[in-house]
């Protein structure tokens, strides 16, 4: 199920749920106990996984963070 700005906004701490929920195309967010969400580039190089971290939710928006993975999936491809 794709995340909603409704959805993080919404979460609270103590935070009980999945450590981490995947949105789509490598865009996942990590969520602490103490509710701070952190949104993550997944992706494959050279065979093995790999996670980047984009930012803090609400310094970056799940908007925001969609289009930078889609900066940085074609920028995967170039290379």
């Amino acid at each position: 199920m794709a995340l909603s700005d409704t959805k993080i906004r919404n979460i609270r701490a103590p935070y009980t749920g999945k450590a981490e929920i995947f949105d789509r195309d490598g865009l996942t967010v990590r969520i602490s106990k103490t509710a701070v969400v952190i949104f993550n580039f997944r992706f494959q190089w050279f065979g093995k996984s790999q996670r980047m971290k984009l930012g803090r939710y609400p310094e970056i928006k799940l908007a925001e963070a969609r289009e930078q993975v889609i900066k940085l999936r074609r920028a995967l491809r170039i290379i």
